[in-house]
């Protein structure tokens, strides 16, 4: 069976329902192939804190990115939530970096000196007393915090939902099946094989997460994408709730479903997606190390879900070398989520008129290729 598209998105995370999204809104006729379900990879459990001064790259070659991904949340989130009816419980949140010691406070001042020069932002020193006013049931022998406002929040599986759902809303189809190939005469490619049907269409976005390198075997070429597990674990809230993003050895923060979120781990553990003990003891210990009363409240989930994360921790976001028609847009590590408003409207510029005004030039796909160009004879 054939069916045709202009556009075929392969994967339902965030990063290709974003490009789905700003592709369909710019006129094109999409179809996204997910294998399980919209956001539910990595998209649909992150912590959804969006801080665009932290992170592999910032400072460097990141963030020029991450500085228009976040003013393009602000932007979006209006039109986002009319356009899909769905209320992501995106928020602008208070930041508090706490110091347990003096040691810790000072591994960081090049960090604070940053953060209080990035425009956009304020940021307070915060001493113990400082600490305590804010939020008492910080642990009382910190030796201090810097309050950094305001950073993002949202709910980041019902954010790629409402991708999703404006999409489709605009024509965007969303089917499910199992990519097994391209099809494509010469390096151009034509259509999508799936294990029952083919799709035809003139572009193909892969945004397939820490899984993009399975079409490594369809491309003639590595795609050098690796999984990077993280677990985060949910206590029941606190009541009243804690009024800030607190962040030390690890997150603490109670987001609008009312439990508290301790994240997240960071482990190279291939494609396990078994929640640990070892990262329950881990989080635990260092959310009662920051917040104490947190002791006493009950654990109600554990989760866990796999980042994709490139060769050099870096983005890849472009043109794939020595095709036509193909792009990526993977490997974005922690900051899918902050990202995919600037990755999403990169790539529908560069399906749709081959050229984008936002800086992705440090993501291009080719720097990582080890084998170089892909022979015009090698798609099947």
């Amino acid at each position: 069976m054939r069916t045709g598209a202009d556009v075929v998105v392969l994967g339902g995370g965030v990063a290709g329902c974003a490009a789905a999204y700003f592709l369909a809104r710019d006129g094109a006729a999409v179809t996204v192939v997910e294998r399980d379900a919209v956001g539910s990879g990595a998209s649909g459990y992150a912590l959804g804190q969006l801080n665009p001064l932290t992170g592999d790259g910032i400072p460097g070659p990141v963030q020029p990115l991450a500085d228009a991904a976040f003013r393009m949340h602000r932007e979006l989130w209006p039109r986002l939530e009319e356009e899909s009816k769905t209320d992501f419980q995106a928020s602008m949140t208070p930041h508090m970096e706490v110091y347990l010691t003096a040691e810790d406070a000072a591994g960081h001042r090049e960090e604070r000196e940053r953060w209080s020069e990035a425009p956009g932002f304020r940021t307070e020193w915060l001493s113990p007393d400082d600490v305590s006013r804010l939020e008492p049931r910080i642990a009382g022998d910190v030796y201090g915090g810097l309050l950094l406002e305001d950073v993002g929040m949202l709910d980041s599986y019902l954010y790629t939902v409402a991708l999703s759902r404006a999409a489709m809303s605009r024509g965007a189809a969303f089917v499910r099946g199992e990519v097994v190939g391209l099809q494509a005469s010469g390096s151009r490619v034509s259509g999508v094989r799936l294990e029952d049907r083919r799709i035809d269409c003139d572009a193909v976005v892969v945004a397939l997460g820490p899984w993009s390198g399975l079409c490594s075997q369809w491309l003639g070429t590595e795609v050098p994408i690796e999984p990077l597990k993280g677990e985060i674990v949910h206590l029941e809230g606190l009541d009243p709730p804690l009024r800030h993003h607190v962040h030390g050895p690890c997150s603490v923060v109670q987001k609008a479903d009312g439990l508290v979120w301790v994240a997240a781990t960071m482990e190279s553990a291939g494609f396990d997606l078994e929640s640990t003990e070892a990262a329950r003891e881990l989080l635990l210990v260092q959310a009662f190390g920051m917040v104490p009363c947190l002791v006493e409240q009950r654990l109600v989930r554990q989760t866990a879900c796999l980042r994709p994360l490139s060769a050099d921790s870096l983005p890849i976001l472009g043109r794939m070398p020595g095709w036509e028609g193909v792009y990526m847009t993977t490997g974005a590590g922690k900051k899918g989520i902050l990202f995919s408003p600037a990755t999403g409207r990169a790539v529908a510029d560069l399906v749709l008129k081959g050229e984008t005004a936002l800086p992705i030039g440090p993501f291009d796909p080719g720097r990582l290729l080890k084998s170089g160009a892909v022979a015009a004879d090698s798609p099947s």
